[in-house]
């Protein structure tokens, strides 16, 4: 009997031992499944694309005026001369282009410097060879430079006919456009990139995806139009509140048409609802990062603008800035990343199956 108990206590031991070597090994094997994805090459893509990208565009609201001026102006002169050229009578001087009533003046945002910049990082530090990444920057480039100007033209001669347009066209095209044209020159470079193993079926894939996005961007952006002033209230409430805590209150007022910022909102919700291939519940989650991330820094931005306006303070504004351009550029292209990684996964998964059977 005492044999007995000594042996039933000795298993108890042994089980109230096995937990915790079990519990030792999964932290181990989690701690080198980390260890190997930092060292990948994916991380090591993603982050410094993300870090040049944040680098750059903070780089560029630092630098005074008189480094993207020669940019502004060039671009005032190329307009000039697309408009001249199609019968459309203007005049440029300097960095305005003025005519038929109506007067531009470009700022660096409505150059390609964001969108080439974007359009660079990715390219650089994708792990390609030098002769392909040469070959994405004679693609890309003068791909996002053209579609520029068809975009300024655009805004132009649409505002010149009906100046009650020229706040939703310059907005859809700013916001919308823009990151497409920057989508389709990263694919299109990515499927030359494979084209000796890529088949038509993914092609007509990316075709789908493409026309998704552009079709639920449209719709969207029209709902957005209407509601977008909701969404400014509902920020405004969160930031007055803030100034209450503090013993502030801030009058404001709202005589902006459209806010531009916003609209990020709509080029993020159109790319992940146009991707198939990720399962709904990745969805609900990349919509409520996404989101929350779009949330935080339009709330930053409407407590930046009041500490400027009523403080005179403006040591937040290059922060402000950036987390702005994050949200427009840099987050629709690093969701595009993740979904070409599930892709990739889902092709490979795909095949050995076809195998196995």
């Amino acid at each position: 009997m005492s044999k007995r108990k000594q042996s039933q206590r000795n298993k108890k031991k042994t089980s109230d031992r096995v937990p915790s070597d079990t519990s030792t090994t999964s932290t181990t094997s989690n701690r080198a499944a980390v260890w190997s994805i930092v060292h990948s090459r994916r991380f090591y893509f993603a982050a410094a694309f993300v870090l040049s990208c944040t680098g750059l565009y903070a780089l560029i609201h630092v630098l005074p005026d008189s480094f993207t001026r020669p940019l502004n102006e060039h671009t005032a002169s190329t307009l000039g001369l697309v408009l001249n050229f199609f019968g459309i009578s203007v005049s440029t001087v300097s960095d305005i282009v003025s005519g038929g009533g109506v007067a531009f003046k470009i700022v660096p945002e409505c150059t390609p410097l964001f969108t080439a910049g974007l359009f660079l990082c990715f390219v650089i530090f994708y792990p390609a060879t030098v002769r392909q990444k040469a070959a994405g920057f004679l693609m890309g480039i003068p791909a996002l430079y053209l579609g520029n100007l068809v975009r300024l033209a655009a805004i132009f001669m649409v505002s010149r006919y009906d100046r009650r347009l020229f706040e939703v066209v310059h907005v859809y095209l700013g916001q919308v456009f823009t990151i497409f044209l920057v989508i389709i020159s990263c694919l299109l470079w990515l499927k030359w990139l494979d084209r000796e193993t890529s088949k038509q079926g993914i092609i007509m894939q990316a075709a789908g995806f493409l026309a998704r996005f552009a079709l639920l961007s449209a719709c969207l952006f029209l709902v957005w139009m209407k509601v977008h002033h909701w969404y400014i209230w509902l920020l405004d409430r969160f930031m007055l509140f803030g100034f209450f805590l503090f013993g502030y209150r801030v009058p404001l007022a709202h005589d902006t048409v459209v806010y531009y910022e916003t609209f990020s909102i709509v080029v993020f919700t159109s790319l992940v609802l146009a991707a198939r291939s990720l399962p709904r519940g990745i969805k609900i989650k990349g919509l409520a990062a996404g989101l929350g991330f779009l949330f935080f820094t339009h709330l930053f931005h409407r407590i930046d603008n009041a500490l400027t306006a009523y403080f005179n303070f403006t040591a937040a504004l290059t922060v402000d800035l950036t987390l702005l351009l994050i949200g427009q550029y840099l987050l629709p292209v690093l969701f595009l990343i993740y979904l070409i990684r599930i892709q990739k996964i889902q092709t490979i998964r795909k095949a050995e199956r076809i195998l196995n059977s």
